[in-house]
């Protein structure tokens, strides 16, 4: 029997959190052209320069926060949704675990797979942006390209995943007693959501935009689609909720509003009791455990609150699992979604 192939890719981690690794890592992500958006010398200047010098420390003392006995918990959690998707899915299809950065990477991956003729790709990210989309794909591309594929698009608005989510919420909810639900999505540099507008003359145009995006501007906005995303989710929510924006880098203007900036307005406004999930990650890391569980908590209680709860992302969750294993199965059953060998 012939095997679909299936790449379960996630965007990366280090393999150990010392310095030298941490910094190996930090130095592969950086210098994707899609990630930081300088011509080639400039961006080598300030990644290997100044950035990596700099952070790496830094980032190895948060990754040591976070470090398990098993390994970095991003890629712990990848590896057990990526065998929990294998079960789900059967024998009919070959699942292997991907990083865009880092190890396994896509060539690896297709070592595991050179049995398999057709394959689909499943990158882990809910939102279309080319700092984790569109690179991703274009490298999938590259290395699979003699392959017959199928790209799953950016799902953020598919129904198994919000109701997934939506399960997962009221499961983690029930029991706390919660008066605000903060939805903390990665941010981006504002240059990079008004690069992909189609249009070129409605991101970022006024405050609202995201409210009234086309379906045109949608297909490529971020951060359209983490409002849309959010508003999903929340459908069932009785709790009050809002957006915010995390992880910022460097002196560029960010999209907002930022996750530091919110958790200070929430306390002013008299919110005590706090709950924080993060959409746009399938699976726990350094920017959920380390930015989110530990120095979000530290802010909040700082400043006033009086509790704090960090939910955790999907990461094996069986439902989620599930409407993963629908999304793969939708693709493999039609025909017509195979992009042909070229």
């Amino acid at each position: 029997m012939n095997k679909i192939g299936v790449v379960f890719l996630n965007l990366g981690t280090p393999r150990s959190p010392t310095p030298d690794q941490v910094g190996r890592y930090l130095g592969e992500f950086l210098m994707d052209p899609f990630v930081i958006q300088i011509p080639t010398l400039l961006r080598f200047i300030l990644v290997r320069g100044i950035i990596v010098p700099f952070r790496k420390k830094k980032s190895a003392k948060n990754y040591q926060k976070i470090w398990t006995q098993q390994g970095s918990p991003l890629m712990v959690e990848t590896q057990k949704a990526a065998l929990a998707l294998q079960k789900e899915l059967g024998d009919h299809f070959q699942v292997a675990m991907a990083m865009r950065y880092g190890e396994p990477n896509l060539q690896q991956a297709r070592e595991s797979l050179k049995n398999c003729q057709k394959i689909i790709f499943f990158p882990q990210y809910p939102q279309y942006a080319e700092s984790t989309f569109e690179t991703s794909v274009r490298e999938f591309q590259k290395i699979f390209k003699d392959k017959e594929t199928h790209t799953i698009s950016p799902y953020f608005d598919h129904p198994d995943f919000v109701k997934a989510y939506q399960l997962f919420l009221d499961d983690h909810l029930k029991d706390l007693d919660v008066e605000h639900v903060l939805m903390s999505f990665h941010g981006l540099p504002e240059t990079h959501i008004t690069k992909t507008d189609p249009t070129q003359n409605h991101c970022l145009k006024k405050p609202n935009c995201c409210e009234t995006a086309s379906a045109e501007v949608l297909k490529t906005c971020y951060r359209a689609q983490c409002f849309k995303n959010a508003k999903l989710i929340s459908s069932e929510l009785t709790t009050p909720w809002s957006v915010s924006f995390q992880s910022r880098l460097g002196r560029q203007k960010w999209i907002e509003p930022s996750t530091e900036d919110s958790l200070d307005h929430l306390v002013q406004k008299g919110i005590k009791k706090l709950a924080v999930i993060c959409p746009g990650f399938p699976v726990d890391g350094l920017e959920t455990l380390e930015e989110i569980a530990i120095a979000g908590r530290e802010q909040f209680i700082e400043r006033g609150g009086e509790s704090y709860h960090y939910l955790p992302c999907l990461n094996s969750d069986p439902h989620w699992i599930q409407a993963c294993a629908k999304m793969v199965q939708s693709v493999s059953s039609s025909s017509s979604r195979w992009d042909k060998i070229k």
